[in-house]
Parts: C-alpha cells; sequence; structure tokens
C-alpha cells in the first residue's frame, strides 16, 4: 500500500547523455524538498525560494545538503490538484547524463525525498482521480507505441475515449439495477412496476451486451497495436522464405541462393504492416538433414513457434509435385502452431501453372492463402521498386497479414483513429466477459422461473466487472501488476 503522505522523487528522463534532464518531486511536501536542495540565483546573489510564482521557470542552483552545488538549472512548481499527480509538484531541469541526473536526485533525497516506486507517479494521479485505469494503461502505451497507428489509439484511449464508452454501458446497467432493486424490496409501494421493468431489462442488457461484444471484437488488434506482433517465417528449404522477408523489409536483407539450406540462422527485422508493429522472423528450413550446423538451425526454428503470434508458411506454387512434402512437414508441426494465426504463402506464381493453385486448394483445404511472386530483391529490382512490389504482390500480402492479424478489413483503415474504442490488454478483455457473461445470465434468469433476487445479483456482477476496467473496482494487487511496467520517473 502506498503512503501517499511521502514525498517522492525520480528522474524522469530516459538513461543516458542529453541536452537536458529532468527530477520529479511530488508529494506533501515537494516545495520543502525543493527549497532545501534548489537555491535561486537572483541578479547574481543566491536566494532562498520562499515565495514562489506556480508555472514560472526559476533559474539556480542545485546544492547537498552539505552546501556543495551540484550543477544549475531550472525549477517549476505546480501545486496540486491542478497538477499530473493531483499533489504538489516540483520538476527540476538539469544538464543531461547519468552522473549529474543521478547526483540531483541524490540531492532531493538528502533533502527529505523518497526515491519513487516504479509508475508511482501515475499511480498517484490514478488514485487521486487524475486519470482512471485506462488512461493510466494509456499513458504506458503512448509511451512505447512504435507506429502512428499505436500512438493514436494510445492517444484516444489516455484522453478517456474507451472510458467514457464503458461510463455509458455502466451508466444505463445502474439505472436498471436501481429500479429492479427497489421493486423487489419495496413491492407494495409500486405493484404494477415489474412488468415495465423486465422490458426495460431486456431492452439494456441487449444494448450493453451489444456494446460489450463490439469491445471485446477490437481485443485482437488493440493487442496488436500495443505489443506488436511476432511473425515467424517457415517452410521447407528453398522455397523462398529469405526472398520473402527481403520483399515485406524491401531490401535485400537476407542472403538468397539457390542452394537449398542458405538460410541457418534466424534473421529478426522490425516492420510496420498497416500501422501494426511487427516482428519478423525467418528460420532455416524445416527437413530432417544430416548437416550439423543446419540440423541447429532447424531446430532453433521449431523452438521460435511458441513465441510466435502468427506463421507465415512458405510453398513452392511452382513445384505442385513438392506439395505433398510441404503437407507433411505441416502436419509435423501442427500440435506446436494450434491456436495461433497462419497465414498460407503461395510464392513464385509467376512460375506456376495453371493447375498448381487447385492442387494447392486441394492440399490446405481450410487455410487462409495468398499467393505472390518473391524473386530475389537485388540492385536490379530496387531500381524498380514500385514496379516490382506490385508485380509481386506485396500489398495483398500486407492486407492478408492485417486482416489475418486484427479480424478488421483493411477497408477499415486507418487503424488507431482518435475516436476509436478499443480494448488492449488481457485483464480489459477477462473483465469484459465476466461482465457479458453475468448480462447473459441475468437476460435468461429475467424470463425463467428463478427468482429476480439471482438477476438483480448478475447486474451487480456485471457492474463489478465493468468496474474493474476502470479501476472504480479494483485491488492493490491488480494496482501493482500495471504499474510495476512503468518506468520509475512516471
Amino acid at each position: 500500500m502506498l503512503d501517499l503522505s511521502d514525498t517522492i522523487a525520480a528522474v524522469s528522463t530516459p538513461p543516458g547523455e542529453g541536452a537536458i534532464g529532468i527530477v520529479r518531486l511530488s508529494g506533501p511536501d515537494a516545495m520543502g524538498v525543493a527549497k532545501s536542495a534548489f537555491v535561486r540565483r537572483v541578479a547574481g546573489e543566491a536566494l532562498k525560494t520562499d515565495k514562489n510564482r506556480e508555472r514560472f521557470l526559476y533559474y539556480g542552483n542545485v546544492i547537498t545538503p552539505e552546501g556543495e552545488k551540484v550543477d544549475d538549472g531550472f525549477m517549476v512548481f505546480m501545486s496540486g490538484p491542478a497538477s499530473y499527480t493531483g499533489e504538489d509538484t516540483v520538476e527540476i531541469f538539469c544538464h543531461g547524463g547519468v552522473l549529474v541526473t543521478t547526483r540531483v536526485l541524490e540531492a532531493m533525497l538528502g533533502a527529505g525525498a523518497r526515491l519513487a516506486e516504479p509508475g508511482e507517479f501515475t499511480r498517484r494521479a490514478f488514485i487521486n482521480g487524475k486519470l482512471d485505469l485506462t488512461q493510466a494503461e494509456a499513458v504506458i502505451d503512448v509511451i512505447k507505441a512504435s507506429t502512428d497507428g499505436a500512438l493514436k489509439s494510445a492517444r484516444s484511449r489516455l484522453d478517456g475515449t474507451l472510458s467514457k464508452r464503458i461510463s455509458s454501458i455502466k451508466e444505463s446497467l445502474i439505472g436498471l439495477r436501481v429500479r429492479l432493486e427497489a421493486t423487489l424490496d419495496f413491492p407494495e409501494e409500486e405493484p404494477g412496476e415489474l412488468p415495465g421493468i423486465l422490458t426495460d431489462l431486456d431492452r439494456v442488457i441487449h444494448e450493453a451486451t451489444g456494446a460489450l461484444k463490439k469491445l471485446l471484437a477490437t481485443y485482437g488488434e488493440g493487442r496488436a497495436l500495443k505489443d506488436g506482433l511476432r511473425v515467424l517465417i517457415l517452410g521447407r528449404p528453398n522455397v523462398g522464405k529469405s526472398s520473402l522477408l527481403n520483399l515485406l523489409l524491401k531490401e535485400e536483407r537476407a542472403i538468397v541462393t539457390s542452394v537449398p539450406g542458405t538460410t541457418r540462422d534466424r534473421i529478426e527485422e522490425p516492420l510496420n504492416i498497416r500501422s501494426i508493429p511487427v516482428r519478423l522472423i525467418d528460420t532455416a528450413g524445416l527437413r530432417e538433414t544430416a548437416d550439423r550446423v543446419e540440423s541447429i538451425g532447424v531446430e532453433a526454428a521449431r523452438a521460435q513457434i511458441d513465441s510466435a503470434d502468427l506463421i507465415l508458411f512458405v510453398i513452392d506454387l511452382s513445384a505442385s509435385a513438392e506439395f505433398g512434402e510441404d503437407r507433411k512437414i505441416y502436419n509435423g508441426i501442427a500440435t506446436s502452431i494450434t491456436g495461433k494465426k497462419v497465414l498460407l504463402v503461395a510464392n513464385k506464381r509467376d512460375s506456376a501453372d495453371k493447375g498448381a493453385l487447385e492442387a494447392l486448394q486441394n492440399s490446405f483445404a481450410g487455410i487462409k492463402s495468398v499467393t505472390i511472386s518473391a524473386r530475389a530483391f537485388s540492385a536490379q529490382t530496387s531500381k524498380h521498386a514500385p514496379e516490382y512490389i506490385e508485380q509481386a504482390g506485396l500489398d495483398g500480402l500486407e492486407d492478408a497479414l492485417f486482416e489475418l492479424a486484427t479480424g478488421r478489413t483493411v477497408a477499415d483503415l486507418p487503424v488507431g483513429a482518435e475516436g476509436s474504442e478499443m480494448i488492449t490488454s488481457l485483464r480489459q478483455k477477462r473483465s469484459l466477459e465476466d461482465a457479458l457473461g453475468a448480462l447473459v445470465r441475468a437476460r435468461a434468469g429475467a424470463t425463467g422461473p428463478g427468482p429476480l433476487e439471482l438477476v438483480a445479483t448478475d447486474i451487480r456482477s456485471a457492474l463489478n466487472s465493468i468496474g474493474e476496467v476502470t479501476g472504480s473496482v479494483t485491488t492493490d494487487e491488480i494496482l501493482s501488476q500495471i504499474f510495476s511496467e512503468f518506468c520509475i520517473g512516471k
């Protein structure tokens, strides 16, 4: 349990060298600590800070408890509740660098502050009502965003778009619960009220469950935007896996030859596909081999399956005689990829005969597929990249990847747009699933033989689960888990 009577301090800028470093203080004695460790300079004279204007930069020196100068810089004071944490807050801007910011922080600790825990500034903002829990989670998502779509999605949630949608669902259920419980507790006061309440109950719960289902449907895309996807390229040797990697990256990253087994170690590269952050992994071709080095690469490829979110299983469309071998390899990893999203990538479509696609569909019925022609990306082809990319089928491949990863069509772009309502964490998903289940039970119970008191109980349960999403109902354990992902200075 946090002690809000403490004044906390931390370095808020990333470790390393830079022009400016920021040390942040928050708590009831933030100004007192700053007065002890920061000496203003006015017209060349040292002056202790006694009267301070808010949101006004003061120039001065940071000093140790012994009076030794640590650095010079600026100080700004913001009184609560009009601050990020809702508490009195001081920020000191000093020279950037690991040692100097550490020394400035030590001066603040020496003056009476306590070192902040990870995410404690934002946790205090949540406790003090400056943010709800979905907004607090969005803070770290804004910081970690690696694509425009991820940033827009996080920024939208930080602005409260998801919070407002959840609040509207909650408010309709609260009104319903109050009416139902009042009628059950005092039936003699409104004897004819119950039939109308049950009619409204059916309508309100129908609308609420529909809204919850829509939010739950956004989880795939929301998680992909927030955490990114690990996309693993698999297949037998010499089907064009490395050429596929080069095509997606639009650069000659992997060596491509006609010799099977060229790739032996894995290659990982970051990629942005339709605003989804992707970690693309090329691996050794899957086959039985007596070559010791290649065998290690094959085992390493298999070991990557567990951590992959999506599998690109590559097949040579021009070698239809080998489809049986491809299927055998696929069946060999079928258990490992159970529950994972798989895209069948049929390569070398420009060299395939007319019956190849039908034969492929017969061999891999029920698996989503796309055809491409990922010829080796070379200096010659890169000179004509737009034409080459169109001919290679890159757009169709990226569209298929996006649709498989998010469950949405590319026509729904842009992703993460302002105003979008999207859940991004497993915590949010499970709470909304619990709420949905409780509402389904309540609606069924309202027309069943059971007592209506159980219906009221299910509605209360749904409200509690919805409250877990925004943090109106929560535990210290959940809060500690969420804020442990933050840096110390945020």
